[in-house]
């Protein structure tokens, strides 16, 4: 019987970075895509072993800048929220919670406990003497982190794609 063997490399690669993303749909049927590009997971690995239990772990990946000039005029984020034009305000739009995520393309087999999608914001106040709060046009974005996470119940099989610094030998 073959073997495969997973071992830590201690070295982040440029293949740790994926696109990951969630497709799922609303109550109208209409398609709904949350996407994050080049992210990485930065997470440990932490399983719970205990008898009559199954192993699941979260899994949270974190959209990386491509963007090392901090003088650049861009300021766009990677993550995209893609959704169907045909969709109309009301009970239709209400995203339901089903849905398949992906890494690196391929479907994430199974899963439990569904998953989350965050982006955690840091804005800025810039101040002056009279202020009573917050003034328009002086508050700024200082920090994005979007993050895509979810609850792997099968992962042997994706081992390496899911964590990074590992490589799996046969």
């Amino acid at each position: 019987m073959a073997s495969t063997v997973y071992i830590g490399t201690g070295e982040v690669v440029s293949a740790d970075f994926k696109v990951v993303k969630w497709v799922g749909k609303t109550k109208g049927g209409q398609d709904v895509i949350i996407e994050l590009k080049d992210a990485i997971n930065m997470g440990n690995i932490e399983w719970t072993i205990a008898e009559k239990n199954d192993i699941v772990q979260n899994i949270e990946f974190q959209a990386c800048y491509s963007n090392t000039n901090a003088a650049s005029t861009s300021n766009t984020e990677p993550w995209s929220i893609t959704t169907d034009n045909a969709t109309t305000a009301g009970a239709s739009e209400i995203v339901l919670g089903a849905g398949t995520f992906y890494v690196g393309g391929t479907a994430v087999a199974l899963t439990r406990g569904g998953g989350a999608f965050n982006v955690e914001r840091e804005y800025r106040e810039i101040n002056a003497d009279g202020d009573r709060g917050a003034v328009k046009d002086r508050v700024v974005m200082e920090s994005s982190r979007a993050k895509l996470s979810f609850n792997a119940l099968t992962m042997l099989t994706r081992l390496s794609d899911l964590y990074t610094s590992i490589s799996a030998s046969v």
